[in-house]
């Protein structure tokens, strides 16, 4: 059996508005599934919301394929990308835990 894996994945500046917003803000949804081969995985990055729509990470559309390892590891790999792309934005990054489950 196969495994897949998600996870939401957000980012949020430290001041808010009067509102109680954050003044910058990116969620991002990773779902990561079975690659070509049996070790393999692919993982799917989605921008759910962005506080500025000029600011929507173009790049999350790149293949964040693992060649070994499977969902866990392609999971791994997309999480890292966004802290690296979102590194140098001074936020907070808050994630859920991941959930698995098996394809049927």
């Amino acid at each position: 059996m196969s495994e897949i894996m998600d996870c939401l994945v957000n980012y949020f500046s430290l001041n808010a508005g009067e509102d109680g917003v954050p003044r910058r803000y990116f969620s991002y949804h990773i779902v990561a599934g079975p690659g070509p081969t049996p070790d393999s995985g692919v993982p799917s990055i989605a921008t759910l919301g962005v506080f500025n729509p000029s600011e929507r990470c173009d790049y999350c559309a790149m293949f964040h394929a693992v060649q070994q390892g499977g969902p866990a590891a392609a999971i791994v790999k997309a999480i890292r990308y966004l802290d690296a792309y979102h590194e140098e934005d001074r936020l907070r990054k808050v994630q859920t835990t991941i959930r698995c489950s098996e394809c049927q």
